[in-house]
Formats: C-alpha cells, structure tokens, sequence
C-alpha cells in the first residue's frame, strides 16, 4: 500500500462527515480563505467525479443555486440542484450542453492526470489541463466570476499563474493543509474575472498590422 492509499486523518474524517473523498477539505480550506462560493451561484465542477467537490458546492448554493459536473468518470453520489453530463468537456457535444448553463459564477477544478510515475511527465500533464480548464473558462465564466484549479508544481505553473494575472483582478496560489504533505500539488486561484488576454492580444497584434498596411507610406519604425 502506497502512501496515497493509505487512510489519513481527512480521509476517515470524510467518511464520518458523509463525503466521497477527502478532496473536500481541500476545497472547503480554498473557500474559508478566499470566500468565493456563495448561496445562489451556478458553477462547474470540471473533473467532477467521483463527486466530493459538487458535495461541498452544493451544501452551500441552496435550492437557487446549481453545480454542474462534468466528467469521463462516473459520479458516486446525487444531490439536490446538480446535473452531471459524462464526457470531455472540451468535445463539441458536452461544451453544447454546458452553454445551457453558462455563464458560470464559477469553474472548479481538482483535476489531475493519470501519472506515469516519471515526475516531470506528470507535472507538464497536470499543467495542460489547467491550460485546457483556463482557456475553456475564458468562454464560459461571467466577468466577475472565479476559478480554481489544481496543479502539479515542476511544470508551466508560472506562466499560467502569470497569464491568469491578465485575466483576473486578483490571481494567487493556495496550499491546502489537507494536501498530503508528499504531494506536490498547489492550487492556482484566480478572482474577479476580467477578460481573455489573449483575445486582448490577438486585437493589439491587429491594430499594429493596419497601423503597418497603411497608404501613406509613413513607417512607424
């Protein structure tokens, strides 16, 4: 039995408290110190299964609120105001169904690959989803809206955290306690959402293009 395996504290803690997994805490720790889920709010579970984050979203959103979860996996547990739609979220039929529902006041992830062992191959995986996650939240987040996602320190951590500074208002990193102090994992927070930045870029890249197409033989070099 590995170290991840094994039963911990959060872990029998999540089974006397009702929870599917331990990853709960990890959630519950994110939102005591930056107090984003509130009652009301519609918000996606990217990775959702096997279900603890939707747990916890759901205990706070009320009746008015939603969770909707999305993943490949199948979900271990029902609750009130959730749908889950099995499937990639990046395939054509599932971000379909997701604008349903959009925008979202926030996306959730604690998406991890599934690890080779080989450190390095881990950590660029894990940052690909987060690439992946944060592109797909640029579409579907509210302007105001928030998101969270996972990821494996030793990978394209910086110039993600550097891109959702553009992106956000407020962008931050976050260790949970509850993380097992093995794992190398650290959460990436980004609040107040303003904007895709490389839409904004694409635009600029643009006007300085017909600044250069121009007629009247002026160069602005």
């Amino acid at each position: 039995m590995n170290d991840y395996s094994k039963p911990d504290f959060y872990a029998n803690k999540a089974k006397l408290d009702g929870y599917v997994a331990r990853s709960v805490y990890k959630l519950e720790e994110i939102n005591a110190k930056f107090k984003l889920i509130k009652p009301g709010q519609t918000i996606l579970d990217l990775g959702s299964a096997p279900g603890s984050w939707s747990q916890y979203v759901s205990s706070i959103i009320g009746d008015n609120g939603k969770i909707v979860g999305v993943d490949y996996k199948d979900m271990r547990v029902s609750m009130p105001s959730a749908i889950f739609l099995k499937g990639d979220f990046y395939s054509d039929e599932i971000r379909s169904q997701l604008a349903e529902y959009a925008p979202f006041n926030g996306i959730i992830s604690d998406m991890a690959p599934d690890t080779e062992g080989d450190k390095i191959t881990d950590c660029f995986r894990s940052s690909e989803l987060v690439w992946k996650s944060l592109n797909f939240a640029y579409d579907y987040l509210k302007r105001g809206g928030y998101f969270i996602a996972k990821i494996f320190q030793g990978g394209d951590e910086k110039e993600i955290m550097k891109e959702m500074k553009s992106a956000f208002k407020e962008a931050k990193w976050f260790k949970p306690a509850s993380s097992r102090k093995i794992s190398y994992e650290i959460f990436v927070v980004g609040e107040n959402f303003i904007s895709n930045p490389n839409k904004n870029k694409a635009l600029d890249d643009d006007n300085d293009l017909e600044k250069l197409n121009n007629s009247d033989g002026y160069m602005p070099w």
